[in-house]
């Protein structure tokens, strides 16, 4: 991967840029609560490929959409709806823009066949692809039973969490943001006694037509980029996976071994959060991996590019 690189942006958001050819969007929560720190905002991207996103959680939509449209990024008859299982393949505009304008310009004569559907948006041949990538279903991380309010304010990724109940599943993050979160935000006032990390929380969440997201959860989508015959997996949730993996606190390591031990790994979703857990220790998990492994784990410094 010569002359790429990685920058994290917080949370699960990540902009790759490719040997000067794409610009990449891993997830796209850059404008954030008051309380947090923000290390880029929608106004200073001046340049976006493509735009990946791993689910519509409130901390990986949001800026998507102003980014797209502010920079061309994808033109609305280029958004795709991705399942998991898709092979994609990536061109620089000026291959996407030609093939558009070649389209354009042929005679729109009868057709001489039998009736079809509507054509879809032209696209470049494949073999022209700068980048495959593949798409593949994942889990959302599992939280364990029971609400925000009961979480710790620091998770460590030594610990294992049973919550009050054997095991949860994907549907309590939906209900718990439906119900919960979404009773606060049809609230008029903010209880006075909330912390100020929750009413500036509250007060973006509000922002629908600034901050677009959902409260469905139903899992999320990995993607992994093939580079100059390299690879590049980015998995936006860890996660301890409760109930498939029951008290297992090396998970981290399990999921370094079964992607073959990548000469390099790092982690996200680790600063700080506005709602409990605030921040996650991945010491414990940074040592076993390191220990456990052949893989080097990475620490990435926010806004700043790392080569890959």
């Amino acid at each position: 991967m010569d002359g790429s690189t990685l920058e994290w942006s917080g949370a699960t958001t990540f902009r790759l840029k490719t040997k000067g050819l794409l610009t990449i969007f891993l997830d796209a929560w850059l404008e954030r609560p008051a309380s947090l720190d923000q290390y880029l905002s929608v106004d200073e991207v001046d340049e976006c490929d493509y735009i990946f996103i791993s689910h519509a959680h409130f901390d990986h939509l949001p800026s998507a959409d102003r980014i797209a449209k502010e920079t061309g990024a994808i033109p609305e008859s280029q958004l795709a709806a991705i399942s998991g299982g898709e092979r994609i393949p990536l061109f620089i505009k000026e291959q996407r823009h030609k093939v558009i304008v070649a389209s354009s310009s042929r005679p729109h004569g009868l057709p001489s066949g039998p009736p079809s559907g509507p054509p879809g948006p032209p696209t470049p041949n494949p073999d022209d692809a700068i980048i495959t990538v593949h798409a593949w279903p994942s889990l959302h991380a599992l939280m364990p039973l029971g609400d925000h309010r009961s979480f710790p304010e620091v998770m460590d990724t030594g610990t294992v969490y049973t919550g009050s109940g054997s095991h949860s599943c994907t549907l309590d993050v939906t209900r718990g943001l439906t119900y919960g979160l979404g009773g606060l935000l049809k609230m008029d006032l903010v209880p006075p006694q909330m912390h100020q990390d929750m009413k500036d929380f509250v007060t973006y969440m509000k922002d629908r037509d600034m901050n677009r997201y959902s409260f469905f959860d139903g899992g999320q989508i990995m993607y992994n980029f093939l580079i100059d015959g390299k690879a590049l997996l980015w998995n936006g949730h860890l996660g301890g996976y409760e109930g498939i993996l029951k008290e297992e606190p090396d998970f981290a390591v399990k999921e370094v071994q079964w992607i073959g031990e990548p000469s390099k790994v790092t982690w996200c979703l680790h600063d700080r959060c506005p709602i409990n857990p605030k921040h996650i220790n991945v010491a414990i998990a940074t040592e076993r991996v390191e220990e456990g492994t052949k893989s080097k784990v990475i620490e990435l410094t926010p806004a700043q590019p790392f080569r890959l």
